[in-house]
């Protein structure tokens, strides 16, 4: 108890501190930006073009062109981006922000008073830096994810652009202790009706579900009518093939995480699949490879050089860069099987096939993904271990990914119009995807922060 107040103690002290961290590491200029002389993969799966140029005024893309066709004006602050590829920021579509990398995030509710202030906004500015323009967040206190949204929105807080759930609207089991802020529970239509409603008018993006099998047919058809009369989408676990069938049977429109339950989807799943790829509405899925012991497990197993980045706790306080390293020392991870990547593989392959469409997400959070290294990392196993062409992943994680959050139009793709929303890594991510781990440029709505 004692240890627990002085590193509550602790915390208190230095968040004046944490949050003055949080400001842009790079001095603003008011003149118009031009990014000049690098190659440019524009998102969209066309052909890189080289000796690029980028004109940005304001948050938006102005033009486009190259060295020989567009002339910079002596007005644009002129930044070189030779033997570097211009790309897009990224994307990733499932994280929880809330956790700061420990390995164990159940265990991270202590700090639950520190979400809004410390750590949400720590693991934002580290996803940033790590190139992350715009997150999904799928589980989260609605106070503290909602006023961090609206801070970064505002310009008060670096960090990507954030599309947020809120709490996971899920119905609890008789007598099951009460939840953590993550989780929103509901107990019958009427009340699905109600907090789907507050949810969506406290800012939601999407409405994520949870133990949607315990839920009655009218509580899953309520929150889904409520949110999709809103323009909102539906997220729901595909863990297991029960979630699968379940998902497909009431609608849900982006699945997260992939199981190996089983050995493969079975056919009445692939056949439901494919009929409503060709039906519709939309099907997108989200299969966050490298976390929850799947492709990166053994490597987290090794407790890797990685979680002593100090880029890993940009922003957090002594106390809590400690308590997270203390956690790494004593972790005790799971075996994992030895058939989890020839499962996912499989079942990846079937989606595919299928015709859905695969989204990019890493469950940055969970453990082992570290809000600064997460995305790329998973980028790599969809190139390295399941064998996708590196310039469709890139689209996956930009425009594909603007697309399933309804905002293609707006951001997703390096184009004249749109949020410039922009990165630059030296080498060439079609050769080598690893080289999105260290961007060396990151503009956000216009502003550079690297």
């Amino acid at each position: 108890m004692v240890k627990r107040s002085v590193v509550t103690a602790l915390v208190a002290l230095v968040v004046i501190a944490a949050a003055q961290v949080q400001r842009p590491v790079v001095a603003q200029s008011k003149r118009p930006l031009a990014l000049v002389g690098g190659t440019l993969i524009d998102g969209t799966g066309g052909s890189p073009v080289r000796n690029s140029v980028i004109l940005v005024r304001g948050d938006r893309i102005e033009r486009i062109g190259t060295v020989g066709s567009l002339p910079v004006p002596d007005e644009y602050e002129r930044v070189s981006t030779e033997g570097m590829t211009v790309l897009p920021g990224l994307w990733d579509l499932h994280v929880h922000l809330i956790y700061s990398g420990h390995p164990n995030p159940g265990a991270w509710f202590k700090h639950a008073a520190d979400f809004e202030r410390v750590t949400i906004p720590a693991s934002a500015r580290q996803m940033l830096m790590g190139g992350v323009t715009s997150v999904r967040d799928l589980a989260a206190p609605a106070d503290a994810i909602f006023g961090v949204k609206k801070r970064i929105a505002s310009g008060e807080l670096p960090g990507p652009t954030l599309y947020a759930a809120g709490p996971a609207l899920a119905k609890m089991a008789p007598g099951q202790p009460a939840p953590t802020g993550q989780l929103l529970p509901i107990a019958d239509a009427a009340d699905a009706r109600a907090k789907t409603r507050q949810l969506l008018d406290q800012g939601a993006d999407v409405i994520k579900m949870f133990f949607a099998e315990r839920m009655s047919p009218d509580e899953r058809s309520t929150i889904i009518t409520e949110a999709h009369a809103r323009g909102k989408r539906i997220a729901a676990h595909g863990q297991n093939d029960a979630e699968v069938r379940l998902g497909l049977a009431m609608g849900v429109d982006d699945f997260q995480h992939t199981g190996i339950d089983s050995p493969e989807y079975a056919p009445d799943i692939v056949a439901s699949l494919r009929e409503r790829v060709k039906n519709g509405p939309p099907v997108y899925w989200t299969p966050t490879v490298g976390a929850n012991n799947l492709l990166n497990g053994s490597y987290t197993a090794t407790k890797p050089e990685m979680v002593d980045d100090p880029e890993a706790y940009l922003g957090l306080p002594p106390a809590l860069v400690a308590e997270v390293k203390e956690g790494w020392a004593t972790y005790k991870p799971r075996e994992p099987r030895a058939d989890t990547e020839a499962i996912v593989k499989r079942k990846i392959a079937q989606l595919q096939d299928a015709g859905v469409t695969l989204v990019f997400g890493s469950d940055e959070g969970s453990a082992g993904e570290l809000a600064r290294h997460a995305t790329w990392m998973d980028a790599d196993l969809w190139v390295r271990v399941l064998g996708m062409d590196p310039m469709t992943v890139l689209q996956r994680m930009t425009l594909e990914a603007a697309r399933a959050m309804g905002v293609e139009r707006e951001t997703g793709s390096i184009a004249v119009g749109k949020y410039a929303d922009i990165i630059a890594v030296s080498g060439d991510p079609l050769r080598h995807i690893n080289v999105l781990r260290d961007p060396k440029l990151v503009v956000k709505h216009g502003q550079r922060y690297k």
